[in-house]
């Protein structure tokens, strides 16, 4: 079995053709992000929060004791004060230093033609019918057979004459796992579109309020000492795809959380902070992705992404803690 991961490659250049600098005004410093044209973000921060369109992206250093009764009115004078179109700009707020901004920017330039990773091998070894034949008549069979036409959002396809189960799989799994919209066309337009897969995470962690989901806490502990992460990808992302990425970036950042021994006072592992905000930006353009799970590369480069920015950026954190 190849557990080789194929093609992914770390690059210097950001996904989206973004460039990143911080900047320092009157007001404090911030991590600007541009992008030639506006980019579809998805976010959790009411400045450009939800779905909108933003050509510039920005992560804001507030202090600790920050507090305003109109954040929006404020940010748009802090925005206009930084000479930045309010409209054109979503936000986030982070009480972390900027000099502890992790990032990771990762390629794959031909994910079609990469062989599906070890984990998802095993899972198509359920179906392989290399060694028996399907009962097509069988209750198992119309069960899967439902599940991917399903998961196509295709008619019918028990027509297919005497395809087997198998052959349908492969394709199916070439499309979600490849992270290949089924309804792209194939042909020649959409295949020079195609430019691979491009994502970039910048991410600020600081865990002074760290919290684990599920578990109550009282308000004094609602205050910015945020993990911010910012996710950019190179392709075409359906409204689902969008809302996938973001699970998918905040499993990674609760997996960073745990490999850096995040944990509260009774040793249960932090999942994260109180005021943790996620923000999705891609270019539609390219490559169409209808999922971006664990299970597609999509996924799996966002994931990853977000956690090796995380875990620069908790080290960095750490490390000022233990300097303070």
């Amino acid at each position: 079995m190849n557990t080789q991961e194929p093609f992914i490659q770390t690059v210097s250049r950001p996904a989206a053709g973004i460039t990143a600098a911080v900047n320092e005004v009157a007001a404090g410093s911030y991590l600007l992000l541009e992008a030639p044209s506006p980019l579809r973000t998805l976010s959790s921060a009411p400045w450009g929060g939800g779905f909108g369109y933003h050509r510039t992206i920005i992560n804001r250093k507030v202090d600790k004791t920050y507090a305003c009764g109109d954040p929006v009115t404020e940010m748009n004078g802090f925005l206009e004060a930084a000479g930045l179109n309010s409209e054109e700009t979503a936000c986030l707020l982070t009480s972390v230093h900027m000099s502890g901004i992790g990032q990771s920017h990762l390629r794959m330039d031909d994910p079609a033609a990469a062989k599906v990773r070890a984990d998802d091998e095993a899972a198509r070894s359920l179906f392989d019918t290399s060694d028996s034949k399907l009962d097509v008549s069988s209750e198992p069979y119309r069960e899967a057979q439902s599940f991917f036409e399903t998961l196509d959002g295709r008619s019918d396809t028990r027509g297919r004459g005497q395809e087997s189960l198998s052959d349908a799989v492969d394709k199916d799994l070439a499309n979600s796992v490849n992270g290949i919209g089924t309804g792209e066309p194939a042909t020649a337009a959409a295949a020079a579109a195609d430019t691979g897969i491009a994502v970039s995470a910048w991410v600020t962690v600081g865990y002074s309020n760290m919290a684990r989901a599920g578990r109550g806490l009282p308000a004094s502990a609602l205050f910015p000492g945020t993990i911010n992460i910012i996710v950019a990808v190179e392709g075409e992302l359906t409204d689902e795809a969008m809302v996938n990425a973001v699970i998918t970036a905040t499993e990674a950042k609760a997996t960073a959380l745990q490999d850096l021994g995040v944990a509260l006072e009774d040793g249960s592992g932090a999942t994260g902070t109180t005021t943790d905000a996620v923000l999705i930006a891609s270019t539609q353009r390219g490559r169409l992705h209808r999922y971006a799970g664990t299970a597609t590369y999509l996924g799996h480069m966002i994931g990853r992404s977000v956690y090796e920015a995380a875990m620069q950026s908790g080290m960095a954190y750490k490390k000022a803690l233990a300097l303070s």
